[in-house]
Protein backbone atom coordinates (compact mmCIF):
# COMPACT_ATOMS: atom_id res chain seq x y z
CA UNK A 1 0.00 0.00 0.00
CA UNK A 2 1.50 3.12 -0.98
CA UNK A 3 2.65 5.68 1.66
CA UNK A 4 0.38 8.58 1.13
CA UNK A 5 -2.72 6.15 1.59
CA UNK A 6 -1.19 5.23 4.95
CA UNK A 7 -1.37 8.56 6.66
CA UNK A 8 -3.82 8.59 9.31
CA UNK A 9 -4.18 4.80 9.27
CA UNK A 10 -3.17 2.63 11.82
CA UNK A 11 -0.50 0.01 11.82
CA UNK A 12 0.32 -2.65 14.11
CA UNK A 13 4.33 -4.03 14.52
CA UNK A 14 4.33 -6.85 15.84
CA UNK A 15 7.79 -8.57 16.58
CA UNK A 16 9.44 -11.51 19.36
CA UNK A 17 10.90 -8.70 21.50
CA UNK A 18 11.77 -5.08 21.79
CA UNK A 19 14.01 -3.21 21.80
CA UNK A 20 16.77 -5.21 20.55
CA UNK A 21 20.16 -3.69 19.56
CA UNK A 22 20.64 -5.59 16.71
CA UNK A 23 17.42 -4.68 14.97
CA UNK A 24 17.66 -1.38 14.49
CA UNK A 25 15.85 -0.94 11.31
CA UNK A 26 12.63 -1.87 13.21
CA UNK A 27 13.21 1.10 15.04
CA UNK A 28 13.97 3.38 12.24
CA UNK A 29 10.69 1.89 10.39
CA UNK A 30 8.68 2.84 12.91
CA UNK A 31 9.68 6.49 13.56
CA UNK A 32 10.36 7.18 9.57
CA UNK A 33 6.29 6.20 9.38
CA UNK A 34 5.50 8.00 12.49
CA UNK A 35 7.30 11.12 10.58
CA UNK A 36 5.23 10.73 7.92
CA UNK A 37 1.93 10.88 9.28
CA UNK A 38 1.11 7.08 10.29
CA UNK A 39 -0.06 5.67 13.57
CA UNK A 40 2.13 2.95 14.53
CA UNK A 41 1.22 0.94 17.23
CA UNK A 42 4.08 -1.44 18.61
CA UNK A 43 3.50 -4.93 20.34
CA UNK A 44 5.86 -7.46 21.51
CA UNK A 45 6.16 -10.58 22.87
CA UNK A 46 8.69 -10.25 25.21
CA UNK A 47 10.65 -7.18 26.76
CA UNK A 48 14.35 -6.30 24.82
CA UNK A 49 17.14 -4.77 26.43
CA UNK A 50 16.85 -0.83 26.12
CA UNK A 51 20.67 -0.24 26.84
CA UNK A 52 22.72 0.85 23.97
CA UNK A 53 19.72 1.24 21.81
CA UNK A 54 19.78 3.91 18.89
CA UNK A 55 18.76 7.21 20.34
CA UNK A 56 15.52 7.47 17.99
CA UNK A 57 13.56 4.53 20.86
CA UNK A 58 13.89 7.28 23.16
CA UNK A 59 13.57 10.36 21.34
CA UNK A 60 10.36 8.93 20.16
CA UNK A 61 9.15 8.04 23.19
CA UNK A 62 8.64 4.20 21.88
CA UNK A 63 8.44 2.81 25.15
CA UNK A 64 5.00 4.66 25.45
CA UNK A 65 3.92 2.94 22.14
CA UNK A 66 4.60 -0.77 23.00
CA UNK A 67 2.81 -3.11 24.42
CA UNK A 68 4.09 -6.69 26.06
CA UNK A 69 1.99 -9.79 26.03
CA UNK A 70 4.99 -11.38 28.17
CA UNK A 71 3.99 -13.42 31.55
CA UNK A 72 5.32 -13.85 34.86
CA UNK A 73 6.83 -16.94 35.52
CA UNK A 74 5.80 -17.21 38.83
CA UNK A 75 2.31 -19.19 38.61
CA UNK A 76 1.18 -16.80 41.56
CA UNK A 77 1.99 -13.55 40.24
CA UNK A 78 0.41 -15.06 36.69
CA UNK A 79 -2.77 -15.79 38.63
CA UNK A 80 -2.75 -12.52 40.20
CA UNK A 81 -2.22 -10.85 37.06
CA UNK A 82 -4.76 -12.98 34.93
CA UNK A 83 -7.46 -11.93 37.13
CA UNK A 84 -7.93 -7.96 36.24
CA UNK A 85 -7.63 -9.66 32.60
CA UNK A 86 -10.30 -11.51 32.57
CA UNK A 87 -12.53 -9.60 34.33
CA UNK A 88 -11.91 -6.73 31.64
CA UNK A 89 -12.41 -9.76 28.89
CA UNK A 90 -16.05 -10.00 31.10
CA UNK A 91 -17.19 -6.58 30.58
CA UNK A 92 -16.21 -6.58 27.09
CA UNK A 93 -16.48 -9.50 25.31
CA UNK A 94 -17.45 -12.30 27.85
CA UNK A 95 -17.75 -14.96 24.66
CA UNK A 96 -14.24 -14.48 23.89
CA UNK A 97 -13.23 -16.47 27.72
CA UNK A 98 -14.98 -19.55 25.76
CA UNK A 99 -12.17 -19.46 22.98
CA UNK A 100 -9.49 -18.58 25.14
CA UNK A 101 -10.01 -21.35 27.63
CA UNK A 102 -10.24 -23.61 24.55
CA UNK A 103 -8.34 -26.57 26.24
CA UNK A 104 -9.12 -28.46 23.75
CA UNK A 105 -8.36 -26.82 20.76
CA UNK A 106 -5.71 -24.72 21.92
CA UNK A 107 -3.92 -27.13 24.66
CA UNK A 108 -0.80 -25.47 26.38
CA UNK A 109 -1.48 -22.48 25.12
CA UNK A 110 -4.71 -22.46 27.18
CA UNK A 111 -3.51 -24.09 30.20
CA UNK A 112 -0.57 -21.36 30.53
CA UNK A 113 -2.55 -18.99 30.26
CA UNK A 114 -0.46 -17.68 26.89
CA UNK A 115 -3.98 -16.97 25.13
CA UNK A 116 -5.38 -14.97 27.66
CA UNK A 117 -1.80 -12.78 27.64
CA UNK A 118 -1.60 -12.87 24.02
CA UNK A 119 -5.41 -11.84 23.26
CA UNK A 120 -6.04 -9.44 26.36
CA UNK A 121 -4.16 -6.72 25.25
CA UNK A 122 -5.70 -6.83 21.77
CA UNK A 123 -9.51 -6.63 22.70
CA UNK A 124 -10.96 -3.39 21.54
CA UNK A 125 -8.45 -2.51 19.72
CA UNK A 126 -8.41 -1.86 15.82
CA UNK A 127 -5.26 -1.88 12.99
CA UNK A 128 -5.79 -1.20 9.41
CA UNK A 129 -2.36 -3.84 8.67
CA UNK A 130 -0.70 -5.67 11.05
CA UNK A 131 2.94 -6.22 9.90
CA UNK A 132 4.64 -9.27 12.02
CA UNK A 133 8.42 -9.04 11.81
CA UNK A 134 9.64 -12.46 11.43
CA UNK A 135 8.04 -15.65 10.74
CA UNK A 136 8.16 -17.21 13.27
CA UNK A 137 6.34 -14.24 15.17
CA UNK A 138 3.53 -14.18 12.48
CA UNK A 139 2.94 -17.99 13.70
CA UNK A 140 2.07 -16.88 16.97
CA UNK A 141 -0.02 -13.99 15.82
CA UNK A 142 -2.31 -16.47 14.16
CA UNK A 143 -3.21 -17.77 17.33
CA UNK A 144 -4.04 -14.34 18.25
CA UNK A 145 -5.92 -13.60 14.91
CA UNK A 146 -8.11 -16.55 15.33
CA UNK A 147 -9.72 -16.10 18.42
CA UNK A 148 -10.44 -12.53 18.13
CA UNK A 149 -11.15 -12.75 14.14
CA UNK A 150 -9.04 -10.26 13.19
CA UNK A 151 -9.92 -9.23 9.48
CA UNK A 152 -7.25 -6.20 8.61
CA UNK A 153 -4.67 -7.27 5.86
CA UNK A 154 -1.24 -9.13 7.14
CA UNK A 155 1.92 -8.51 6.50
CA UNK A 156 5.35 -10.60 7.26
CA UNK A 157 8.93 -9.57 6.76
CA UNK A 158 11.29 -12.51 6.89
CA UNK A 159 15.14 -11.99 7.93
CA UNK A 160 17.15 -14.69 8.20
CA UNK A 161 16.82 -18.02 10.05
CA UNK A 162 12.92 -17.98 9.72
CA UNK A 163 13.01 -19.00 6.62
CA UNK A 164 16.27 -21.13 7.09
CA UNK A 165 16.91 -22.43 10.95
CA UNK A 166 13.57 -22.98 11.26
CA UNK A 167 12.49 -24.90 8.54
CA UNK A 168 15.38 -27.41 9.26
CA UNK A 169 13.79 -27.77 12.64
CA UNK A 170 10.08 -27.70 12.40
CA UNK A 171 10.23 -29.03 8.76
CA UNK A 172 8.81 -28.13 5.55
CA UNK A 173 4.90 -27.45 6.53
CA UNK A 174 5.75 -25.11 9.32
CA UNK A 175 4.24 -21.55 7.79
CA UNK A 176 1.77 -23.98 5.43
CA UNK A 177 -1.16 -21.88 7.34
CA UNK A 178 0.40 -18.55 7.43
CA UNK A 179 0.98 -18.85 3.57
CA UNK A 180 -2.98 -18.79 3.43
CA UNK A 181 -3.81 -15.77 5.71
CA UNK A 182 -1.03 -13.68 4.99
CA UNK A 183 -1.46 -10.75 1.95
CA UNK A 184 2.26 -9.32 1.59
CA UNK A 185 5.20 -11.33 2.09
CA UNK A 186 8.56 -8.99 2.67
CA UNK A 187 11.84 -10.64 1.59
CA UNK A 188 14.87 -8.94 2.32
CA UNK A 189 16.58 -10.56 -0.94
CA UNK A 190 16.24 -12.36 -4.30
CA UNK A 191 17.87 -15.44 -2.58
CA UNK A 192 15.61 -15.33 0.24
CA UNK A 193 12.30 -14.52 -1.90
CA UNK A 194 13.78 -18.09 -3.94
CA UNK A 195 13.83 -19.97 -0.70
CA UNK A 196 10.26 -18.68 0.54
CA UNK A 197 9.23 -20.08 -2.92
CA UNK A 198 11.00 -23.10 -2.94
CA UNK A 199 9.37 -23.58 0.50
CA UNK A 200 5.58 -22.82 -1.24
CA UNK A 201 5.43 -19.51 -0.55
CA UNK A 202 3.52 -17.55 -3.93
CA UNK A 203 6.37 -15.90 -5.91
CA UNK A 204 3.01 -12.93 -6.57
CA UNK A 205 3.06 -12.44 -3.21
CA UNK A 206 6.25 -11.93 -2.22
CA UNK A 207 8.00 -7.95 -2.10
CA UNK A 208 12.31 -7.74 -2.32
CA UNK A 209 12.70 -4.90 -0.18
CA UNK A 210 16.14 -5.04 1.43
CA UNK A 211 16.83 -3.44 5.27
CA UNK A 212 18.25 -0.31 4.62
CA UNK A 213 20.04 2.35 5.83
CA UNK A 214 19.38 6.61 6.11
CA UNK A 215 22.50 7.40 3.80
CA UNK A 216 22.53 10.63 5.01
CA UNK A 217 23.42 9.91 9.00
CA UNK A 218 26.64 8.17 7.54
CA UNK A 219 28.71 11.26 6.60
CA UNK A 220 30.87 11.03 3.72
CA UNK A 221 34.43 11.02 3.80
CA UNK A 222 37.20 10.40 1.10
CA UNK A 223 39.61 7.54 2.25
CA UNK A 224 43.29 7.92 1.64
CA UNK A 225 46.13 6.21 2.41
CA UNK A 226 48.26 7.89 4.47
CA UNK A 227 49.97 5.17 6.92
CA UNK A 228 49.96 2.07 8.49
CA UNK A 229 48.17 0.80 9.86
CA UNK A 230 45.46 0.13 8.12
CA UNK A 231 41.85 0.69 10.56
CA UNK A 232 39.84 -2.34 9.40
CA UNK A 233 36.67 -2.88 11.29
CA UNK A 234 33.56 -5.40 11.20
CA UNK A 235 30.19 -5.06 13.26
CA UNK A 236 27.62 -7.96 14.38
CA UNK A 237 26.49 -10.51 16.33
CA UNK A 238 28.50 -13.53 17.64
CA UNK A 239 26.97 -16.10 16.10
CA UNK A 240 28.16 -18.95 13.36
CA UNK A 241 26.31 -17.57 10.58
CA UNK A 242 27.85 -13.86 11.08
CA UNK A 243 31.70 -16.26 9.97
CA UNK A 244 33.86 -13.85 12.65
CA UNK A 245 35.82 -17.13 12.90
CA UNK A 246 36.45 -17.21 9.48
CA UNK A 247 37.21 -13.40 9.58
CA UNK A 248 39.87 -14.07 11.89
CA UNK A 249 41.51 -16.59 10.37
CA UNK A 250 42.01 -14.56 7.25
CA UNK A 251 42.94 -11.90 9.18
CA UNK A 252 45.89 -13.71 10.50
CA UNK A 253 46.71 -14.94 6.94
CA UNK A 254 47.08 -11.17 6.22
CA UNK A 255 49.39 -10.72 9.05
CA UNK A 256 52.00 -13.61 8.05
CA UNK A 257 52.08 -11.33 4.77
CA UNK A 258 52.17 -7.76 5.74
CA UNK A 259 52.95 -7.94 9.41
CA UNK A 260 50.97 -6.92 12.72
CA UNK A 261 51.92 -3.73 12.42
CA UNK A 262 50.35 -3.07 9.27
CA UNK A 263 46.28 -3.79 10.04
CA UNK A 264 44.38 -3.57 13.31
CA UNK A 265 40.87 -5.32 13.28
CA UNK A 266 38.14 -3.58 15.25
CA UNK A 267 35.39 -5.80 16.11
CA UNK A 268 31.82 -4.42 17.28
CA UNK A 269 29.77 -7.19 18.12
CA UNK A 270 28.46 -9.38 21.40
CA UNK A 271 27.00 -12.99 21.33
CA UNK A 272 26.46 -16.43 22.55
CA UNK A 273 30.24 -17.30 20.72
CA UNK A 274 31.91 -14.52 22.18
CA UNK A 275 34.44 -17.10 24.37
CA UNK A 276 34.78 -19.16 21.39
CA UNK A 277 35.73 -15.81 19.29
CA UNK A 278 37.96 -14.55 22.14
CA UNK A 279 39.69 -17.91 22.79
CA UNK A 280 40.29 -18.45 18.39
CA UNK A 281 42.15 -14.66 18.51
CA UNK A 282 44.38 -15.69 21.68
CA UNK A 283 45.47 -19.24 19.44
CA UNK A 284 45.87 -17.40 16.71
CA UNK A 285 48.03 -14.59 18.39
CA UNK A 286 46.10 -11.47 17.67
CA UNK A 287 45.48 -9.93 21.08
CA UNK A 288 47.56 -7.13 19.36
CA UNK A 289 45.88 -6.88 16.70
CA UNK A 290 42.56 -7.00 17.00
CA UNK A 291 40.97 -5.16 19.60
CA UNK A 292 36.97 -6.10 20.51
CA UNK A 293 34.42 -3.17 21.79
CA UNK A 294 31.21 -4.82 22.89
CA UNK A 295 27.63 -3.60 21.57
CA UNK A 296 27.47 -0.08 21.03
CA UNK A 297 24.79 2.06 19.69
CA UNK A 298 23.94 2.77 16.26
CA UNK A 299 25.10 6.68 16.83
CA UNK A 300 28.49 5.66 18.19
CA UNK A 301 29.23 3.05 15.61
CA UNK A 302 28.61 5.50 12.63
CA UNK A 303 31.00 7.98 14.42
CA UNK A 304 33.51 5.06 14.77
CA UNK A 305 33.50 4.84 11.34
CA UNK A 306 34.69 7.82 10.89
CA UNK A 307 38.20 6.74 11.83
CA UNK A 308 38.24 3.34 10.08
CA UNK A 309 39.70 2.88 6.63
CA UNK A 310 37.98 -0.33 5.02
CA UNK A 311 34.65 -2.21 6.63
CA UNK A 312 34.54 -6.14 6.38
CA UNK A 313 31.76 -7.87 6.61
CA UNK A 314 31.57 -11.80 6.71
CA UNK A 315 28.55 -13.94 5.97
CA UNK A 316 28.06 -17.86 5.93
CA UNK A 317 26.07 -20.83 6.23
CA UNK A 318 26.00 -22.26 9.92
CA UNK A 319 25.83 -25.79 10.89
CA UNK A 320 22.00 -25.64 11.78
CA UNK A 321 20.97 -23.97 8.11
CA UNK A 322 20.67 -20.50 9.31
CA UNK A 323 21.37 -18.04 7.19
CA UNK A 324 21.07 -14.35 5.89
Amino acid sequence: MPEHKLKGKKILFLTGSFPVISETFIINQITDLLDSGINVEMFSFSPGDKRLVSDRFSDYQLFNRTTYLNFPKSKVLKLFKALPKIIKILLTKPILLFKIFNFKKYGQFSRSLKTLFWVEPFVGRHFDLVHCHFGTVANKFLLIKEILGIKSPLVVSFYGYDISHIIKEKGSHYYDRLIKETKIFIAMSENMKERLIKQGFPGDKIIVLPVSIDVGAYPFKVRKFKHYPINLISVGRFVEKKGFPDLLHAIRLVVDKVGKDKVKLHIIGDGPLKSEIFSLTDKLKLESVVKFYGYQKIEDIIKFFMSMDIYLQTSKIANDGDME
